[in-house]
């Protein structure tokens, strides 16, 4: 079950972000469920087509916080708490030693907002679960958020195409992968932190993939 209890601490911390345990209270006096509603944050995802509910979105966290194929957690501004997003590792396999990623952020607090969350969700699977691969799928119009993510160990795989409809046109998705030998090379060529040790430079290295 969420737990409603507000003294959970957090679990990883980032430079400018933390993720911890969903809250009931994140559902129920939060935006967790509105993002799902929201035109604009669901553009480039396949939600945003049938209305949520707040018993709609408790009942699905419920669901996955019981499951062992699935961690979800919620993402907060570091500082303040404020919830900004919600991350998730899905279909964790452990026999194959592979999982799926999945990010909803509402709220940006910048540039390395989804690197941050990625590398902190790659750093628990390998170092953690004991994964060897983590994967992606996003929107061919976010193809510069998969050009981000190289900093933290992953790489494009491919794409399927026409993958999604909207507003009257066919879309590609782009997939992207990431492995652990990868994963922890990028780590060691840091000093053991995969996000660099200033906020400063790994925002230079952000804008550098960019060029």
């Amino acid at each position: 079950m969420i737990p409603s209890n507000l003294s959970y601490g957090f679990h990883f911390e980032g430079h400018t972000i933390a993720l911890r345990r969903p809250r009931e209270s994140d559902v129920t006096e939060g935006v967790w469920s509105s993002w799902y509603n929201d035109l604009s944050i669901t553009k480039y995802n396949t939600h945003g087509v049938y209305p949520v509910s707040i018993d709609n979105e408790l009942k699905y966290i419920n669901e996955r916080l019981d499951r062992p194929d699935c961690l979800i957690f919620a993402v907060v501004n570091k500082n303040s708490e404020e919830l900004i997003g919600n991350a998730s590792l899905q279909n964790i396999d452990f026999i194959n030693r592979k999982a799926d990623i999945a990010l909803t952020i509402g709220k940006p607090l910048g540039i390395s907002t989804a690197v941050e969350v990625h590398a902190l969700l790659l750093d628990h699977a390998f170092s953690r679960l004991n994964l060897n691969r983590v994967a992606g799928a996003t929107h061919e119009k976010l193809s510069p958020l998969v050009k981000m993510l190289t900093l933290c160990g992953f790489k494009e795989e491919g794409r399927s195409k026409e993958f999604f409809f909207r507003d009257g046109f066919f879309y590609d998705s782009i997939h992207f992968g990431a492995l652990s030998k990868d994963f922890f090379s990028l780590k060691q060529s840091r000093n053991g932190k995969i996000l660099f040790d200033e906020l400063d430079a790994l925002n230079a290295a952000i804008v550098t993939t960019m060029k």
